[in-house]
């Protein structure tokens, strides 16, 4: 009988053993993912590009990020500011942080250690920079 419980009681840890290494490998891997303009990005970046969802500009720099896969070269946060108050406010702060006038500064807009980029070839510019791209 105690032959017998020691095998029902190894089975039982051998079902639990293959059952944990199962639902181990299922579970998504949390590697750390760039920023895309669907995300928010880093919120402690001194780098911060703003954008507009439906921006054509923002979508030739977005391209531009991808092809020249700026996010594996450059730390980055990214606020999208057509849609959401709090990051309208917070690209509005920067904008005054930079002495321009905010009714005169749209997306994409590149908030750098201090410094803002407005444009699709200022920022694509910056980025170079950055990356270390000349």
């Amino acid at each position: 009988m105690k032959k017998r419980n020691l095998i029902v009681s190894l089975f039982l840890a051998g079902i639990i053993v293959v059952a944990i290494i199962i639902w181990g490998t299922n579970q998504p891997e949390k590697l750390p993912t760039a920023p895309s303009f669907a995300q928010a990005g880093n919120d402690q970046s001194d780098v911060v590009l703003y954008f507009g969802q439906e921006c054509p500009h923002c979508k030739d720099v977005d391209k531009f990020i991808v092809d020249n896969q700026i996010e594996q070269k450059v730390i980055f946060a990214e606020r999208e500011v057509w849609h959401n108050v709090d990051n309208q406010a917070e690209m509005d702060e920067k904008i005054m942080e930079c002495a321009l006038d905010k009714n005169k500064v749209g997306v994409p807009f590149l908030f750098i250690r201090g410094k803002c980029y407005i444009g699709v070839a200022d920022v694509e510019k910056q980025f170079k920079k950055e990356a270390g791209i000349q």
